[in-house]
């Protein structure tokens, strides 16, 4: 029973989510999977690296994420460099050698990154969050109220840094489950074997889908225990659809004092 809920909003200037599945080119999922983002969670709650799989896995947690602003993919080559320890990049002193040598071995790369439509504006993600444990649930509240995080938060590349901002949190009447025969509005990314049946209009507007295959859980040694694949509309619009499982239905507001946000979201793992 989910009867609280943490809703925050992660924001950048550009990403890239690397697909599993790319060899030679890396390309990029359009948003975070299921497990960055609760390694983004679990860096902003200080966890270590690969300790906290099981602490955050689809039984005890449960998440959902929203595409908030409009978004769009581009190709830039960068220029990878070999450091391995035989190459002699143990020491500052080899690294000087090598450099002063120009035994550096550049590898150029194509990366698809993502970036707003208006290079003025952010990526936004928008997050909502379940935890059994009340103790996780107000620590990331803390950390969000209090802009801070033990780990600094980037989208999928260090170079690529990003933000977190607490939006709402939600509880009792503000949250509930539901089920319905009929079509209904999803706005979070949803799971393809959650739909019956996925209509392509809208107030005489044309959807447009796109599915992804992510991880959506890692086990010991960052091996994937298994994938899913998930649905999202390419202009950032509602899903329409009529779902085998329940869904959630959610009352927020946006900014303290605003005016309320209605929204049906469905988990990525239920």
């Amino acid at each position: 029973m989910i009867s609280r809920l943490l809703i925050f909003d992660l924001k950048g200037k550009i990403a890239h989510f690397r697909k599993f599945y790319t060899s030679s080119s890396s390309l990029s999922y359009a948003f975070p999977p299921r497990t960055t983002i609760i390694g983004i969670i679990a860096g902003i709650l200080g966890r270590g690296r690969d300790t906290y799989y099981e602490e955050f896995n689809a039984n005890s947690c449960k998440i959902a994420i929203s595409i908030k602003s409009s978004i769009r993919k581009m190709i830039q080559t960068v220029n990878y460099i070999r450091t391995k320890e035989e190459d002699g990049y143990t020491t500052a002193k080899g690294v000087i050698k090598r450099f002063i040598e120009r035994k550096i071995a550049k590898y150029p790369t194509p990366v698809e990154l993502v970036i707003p439509k208006d290079l003025t504006e952010e990526i936004i993600y928008r997050i909502y969050f379940w935890h059994q444990e009340d103790g996780v649930m107000n620590g990331l509240g803390l950390k969000l109220r209090e802009r801070k995080s033990i780990y600094p938060i980037y989208f999928g590349g260090s170079e690529f840094l990003a933000d977190a901002e607490l939006i709402d949190e939600v509880t009792g009447a503000s949250i509930k489950e539901s089920f319905s025969k009929q079509p209904i509005e999803i706005c979070s990314v949803l799971r393809e074997d959650y739909i019956e049946e996925l209509l392509f209009e809208e107030a005489d507007t044309l959807l447009q889908y796109i599915s992804e295959k992510m991880p959506v859980e890692f086990g010991s040694g960052r091996s994937v225990k298994r994938n899913e694949d998930f649905i999202y509309e390419k202009n950032q619009k509602i899903i329409k659809a009529r779902l085998k499982i329940p869904y959630m239905e959610l009352i927020y507001k946006e900014k303290k004092g605003g005016t309320n946000i209605k929204e049906n979201i469905a988990f990525m793992e239920w």
